[in-house]
């Protein structure tokens, strides 16, 4: 982390990376095929378009998963952002991280199903 960045009180960019990784695991695990874990991962959703309907129960699973596996981001909020031409559906997650806010992108592939999680600039 910067010097700048200690002295704002910046959440420290190591636990934003792991964050980010934890959650790009929770999130592309498929629900029932995770090990052991059966509550771990998103539902199934091959088959269903982009569709408003199927946007808002994705982001709702997506939430509760942020919620129930990722205890170092609190008050998590997550804002459907669009979709772009290479057809990734793109979210914002935010919230906070060792008590300091953060964000991330939430980009989920809406053909192959992949989700990538990155820290926010």
């Amino acid at each position: 982390m910067s010097f700048f960045g200690k002295l704002a009180g910046a959440p420290d960019e190591r636990a934003l990376e792991s964050i980010a990784r934890n959650l790009e695991a929770v999130l592309n695990a498929k629900r029932g095929h995770a090990g052991a874990v059966e509550v771990f991962g998103i539902g199934g959703y091959d088959g269903i378009h982009a569709t408003k309907p199927f946007l808002g129960a994705l982001s709702q699973e997506m939430l509760e998963q942020v919620r129930r596996h990722e205890p170092r981001l609190t008050e998590p909020q997550l804002t459907l952002i669009g979709r772009d031409r290479a057809l990734w559906v793109r979210f914002r997650l935010s919230g906070r991280c060792q008590g300091e806010v953060c964000s991330f992108a939430i980009l989920f592939h809406s053909v192959f199903r992949g989700v990538r999680v990155l820290p926010a600039a």
